[in-house]
């Protein structure tokens, strides 16, 4: 199994770096999909007395009962049996991709930033666009006719003025290279790393599932989150707004840490770790006081297979 497969997950545990602990802005995106995936799941709902009723001419009382499970593996592979699923909800998964593109010769970044050339950019797409699509692929095989898939993901607004998501992602670059030159990390193991991410555009996202073509598009949307979103859910108003620059920075170093440092510690090592970010959270203080608006979309997406 791929090295990067193996350590590309979240920190664990109940920590103070832990997933857990620091994913309030996937919880917030979750409250916004609700709706929408409450609404995909009436048509399965509504349809259970029928289904019963047919279950029943079929197979009379001998029937077993409905069991919920939980399947290990990735999202990219064959997950349950052909036309086995009703539903299928994917929530802050997808902006993950099974791999970094290849041979990019991207020695000074991470990931794409304003002057990544353009080459870099369309193999970012390209590896995008054929893990969705297998993707999408694999799903609809898994899926009933006319069963239902919310999605949601980090996206982009390509017009967008503000910084966002990417700023993020170039920052950890930025402060890998700074250790670098320090010679507080081989550069050769810079060099050679890639952070496996992609955020879409809602017209990106819209060709492939139209291309890839097992799905009717119910929906399609797009949710703005800034960056503070983890301090304004843990503290009142009143208390957010008299939170100094290193505390609000804390909270956004700690999204990210949570979601990146098991791929950054299989790299890099963990003995580097904390020195890492406590760089990072310093230029993340340099960036609120310099920019006001933090932010980035969340794509909501809603999907029906064609029969």
């Amino acid at each position: 199994m791929d090295r990067q497969q193996v350590v590309l997950h979240m920190n664990h545990g109940m920590g103070d770096n832990s997933y857990a602990h620091n994913s309030i802005i996937q919880k917030k995106v979750m409250r916004e999909a609700k709706g929408i995936v409450e609404e995909s799941m009436m048509s399965i709902f509504k349809s259970l007395p029928q289904f019963s009723e047919i279950i029943e001419e079929k197979k009379g009382h001998k029937c077993g009962a409905c069991f919920i499970n939980a399947t290990p593996g990735t999202f990219y592979k064959s997950l349950f049996p052909n036309n086995f699923l009703h539903f299928v909800h994917s929530s802050f998964s997808l902006h993950w991709l099974s791999q970094a593109p290849k041979e990019l010769g991207n020695e000074e970044n991470v990931h794409l930033t304003s002057t990544t050339p353009p080459a870099m950019h369309e193999a970012y797409l390209e590896q995008f666009q054929k893990d969705f699509k297998l993707f999408l692929k694999l799903r609809s095989q898994e899926l009933v006719p006319k069963g239902g898939m919310v999605l949601t993901l980090i996206g982009r607004d390509k017009s967008q003025k503000t910084h966002d998501i990417r700023t993020a992602w170039s920052l950890i670059g930025t402060t890998l290279n700074d250790m670098v030159l320090e010679n507080l990390i081989e550069a050769i193991k810079l060099e050679c790393f890639d952070l496996p991410l992609y955020d879409p555009t809602i017209e990106e996202a819209k060709e492939v599932i139209e291309d890839e073509g097992s799905f009717t598009l119910q929906r399609l949307e797009s949710v703005i989150l800034d960056w503070s979103t983890n301090i304004k859910e843990a503290v009142d108003d009143d208390n957010n707004n008299k939170l100094d620059l290193n505390t609000k920075a804390e909270f956004t170093t700690k999204f990210i840490r949570a979601a990146l440092e098991p791929l950054l510690k299989a790299k890099f090592g963990e003995e580097i770790m904390d020195e890492l970010f406590v760089r990072y959270k310093n230029k993340i203080v340099q960036l609120i006081m310099g920019v006001k608006i933090l932010e980035f979309p969340t794509l909501i997406i809603s999907l029906i297979k064609k029969v």
